[in-house]
């Protein structure tokens, strides 16, 4: 295995020592599970490197962990919850806030938000008892390891005076103590990987004053987009599995929905923001989550002319990345004064523009993005089983989601190869012809990802769930081609088009909507056999192309043997 960095003589120090056990397929999470008592102590040895800005050092200062053993489903791992105070320097603006975030790369975020105005610059103070640190998870056995880690970035929101961001000695449910990592995670986790869950805030209810250096304080700011503060984070994860485990991981990927799509984005961009203090990357490939508003996109303008990656050298340090647009998500709105032309209100486009930005300056061989059709900005992957009950998603409420993770499981693979081994993945999906006709006949060869429930469909996933009113875009709702009912409102009242004919009417049955789909024939009609065949179909097509694993697509034909259907 080629090595991110300088290997470390590998020292076992381990104060107890394990049966070494192999991963060898999903662990069966939820099962009888044992935790140790919680050890606390102080981890600023382990602090990332600090830096001196005007005079002061900016940088992690206090570094808190508190610790268990989990024993779950034959498994053995180690649990820390690491809290972190410290500084970071960056950017404001005094006018025309959108978010009130400090930022990192100004040079991105305020024009493309639509703030041209003056910059100021200054430093903020975060807290480990605010809730910011992360939450390290790692197998206790070293060659259980497979000397990688997945950095994951949650998307805006998390604020301690709102109540939405806990301390961070107050994240571990003895009862299920891995209960708040998400399906996702869980995925890594199985794969052998160590996880480093961020934690910060995110929302519009800033936790933080900014001291800007000509002495004002502006208050309520947040740490929504910083680059510096999460590779910070990375770096001390880094530092901690090197302790525990013997040596430092050789890989280290992000993951980031939405704004941590968006901070991804921008440490890709930054130029010498994604290096370590020997130069080498600190992410070694990215794997984007529905970035917020399909932003940042790669420009950077000086006197009207973009100057990003406009060089070879530049474009080499571009790092491998698969973005992963959600269809529903759209969301247009009106542009913002100042907003440049080229970026969309519409997120969709957006993401897509991004994908033909970079392919044009050619880093095509670079990126993947794999749209997903049937899906709004949540899937079920992205949370986990404490968050998905308490937003109802699965108790007989109107919210039903998609659940990604079975092709999140496939990615996971196709990213590591695709760094590790320089295998090529599959080529870019979406249903905009501009990318995915290939060869320029009108046709596209490269659609748009439709899982099996979009593929075979029972019914339609729309946005804005009936009981989440005007604010629901981000949420998707199902409707099934009972044949009965009259076609759905959503929650703004607006009626959801079933058959596309244009006007509210009763809803197909599902030999009606097969039909028009072209999933039938004229004259054919729906069966169990007719069903579990258009799975197949769609399980192989996208096993062939490794966008799901074998497990998966056994998961998705038992399913198809006893979903029940509309009207039975």
């Amino acid at each position: 295995m080629p090595m991110k960095r300088n290997p470390l003589t590998r020292i076992l120090i381990l104060s107890q020592t394990l049966a070494l056990w192999a991963i060898g397929g999903p662990v069966l999470w939820g099962q009888a599970t044992l935790v140790s008592q919680p050890v606390s102590s102080s981890g600023t040895e382990f602090r990332a490197p600090a830096k001196e800005v005007n005079g002061r050092l900016i940088g992690q200062e206090d570094v808190l962990i508190r610790e268990v053993v989990i024993a779950d489903s034959g498994h053995r791992y180690r649990r820390l919850d690491v809290g972190v105070s410290g500084t970071v320097e960056g950017w404001a603006v005094k006018q025309d806030l959108a978010m009130p975030q400090f930022v990192s790369a100004p040079e991105f975020v305020f024009p493309q938000g639509g703030n041209v105005g003056p910059r100021f610059h200054g430093t903020m103070r975060y807290e480990a008892s605010k809730g910011t640190g992360m939450t390290l998870i790692y197998p206790e056995a070293g060659r259980a390891w497979n000397r990688k880690l997945f950095v994951t970035v949650h998307g805006s929101g998390g604020s301690f005076r709102e109540g939405t961001l806990r301390p961070w000695n107050e994240l571990l449910d003895p009862s299920q103590p891995l209960g708040d990592i998400s399906k996702n995670e869980h995925l890594m986790l199985d794969k052998g990987y160590a996880i480093a869950k961020t934690r910060r805030n995110a929302s519009r209810m800033g936790d933080y004053p900014v001291i800007l250096d000509d002495g004002d304080i502006l208050e309520g700011w947040n740490l929504n987009t910083h680059t510096g503060f999460i590779l910070d984070l990375v770096l001390l994860a880094e530092n901690l599995l090197r302790e525990r485990l013997g040596e430092r991981p050789f890989r280290t990927y992000w993951f980031g929905h939405s704004a941590g799509g968006m901070t991804g984005r921008l440490i890709n961009y930054k130029a010498g923001e994604n290096l370590d203090g020997n130069g080498e990357p600190i992410i070694d490939g990215f794997l984007n989550s529905d970035s917020a508003g399909g932003r940042y996109l790669p420009v950077l303008e000086e006197d009207g002319k973009d100057i990003l990656f406009v060089t070879e050298k530049e474009r080499q340090r571009f790092v491998k990345t698969i973005e992963i647009p959600h269809q529903l998500f759209m969301r247009g709105r009106n542009p913002r004064p100042g907003v440049p032309k080229w970026l969309s209100p519409v997120y969709l486009v957006n993401q897509r523009m991004t994908a033909k930005i970079l392919q044009d300056k050619g880093l095509g061989d670079k990126l993947r993005v794999y749209e997903i059709r049937g899906v709004s900005h949540f899937d079920q992957g992205y949370f986990s089983e404490q968050e998905l009950a308490s937003e109802g998603v699965g108790k007989d409420g109107d919210t039903v989601l998609l659940d990604l993770s079975g092709l999140m499981d496939g990615l996971i693979d196709l990213l590591d190869d695709w760094v590790e081994k320089d295998i090529t993945p599959p080529a870019t999906k979406t249903d905009w012809l501009e990318l995915g006709d290939v060869d320029g006949d009108g046709v596209n060869e490269n659609p748009a990802i439709a899982l099996p429930e979009v593929a075979c469909p029972l019914g339609l996933y729309y946005p804005h769930p009936p009981s989440r009113g005007n604010n629901g875009d981000s949420w998707t709702s199902f409707a099934a081609f009972d044949g009965q009912s009259l076609e759905p409102l959503d929650g703004r009242g607006v009626f959801v088009d079933m058959n596309l004919n244009r006007y509210l009417d009763q809803r197909e049955n599902v030999d009606q909507a097969w039909q028009r789909l072209g999933l039938l024939k004229p004259g054919e009609r729906f069966s169990r056999s007719r069903y579990q065949a258009c799975v197949e179909a769609s399980v192989a097509r996208l096993q062939q192309e490794k966008l799901i694993t074998e497990r998966v697509a056994t998961q998705y034909l038992q399913e198809a043997s006893r979903v029940d259907f509309p009207g039975e």
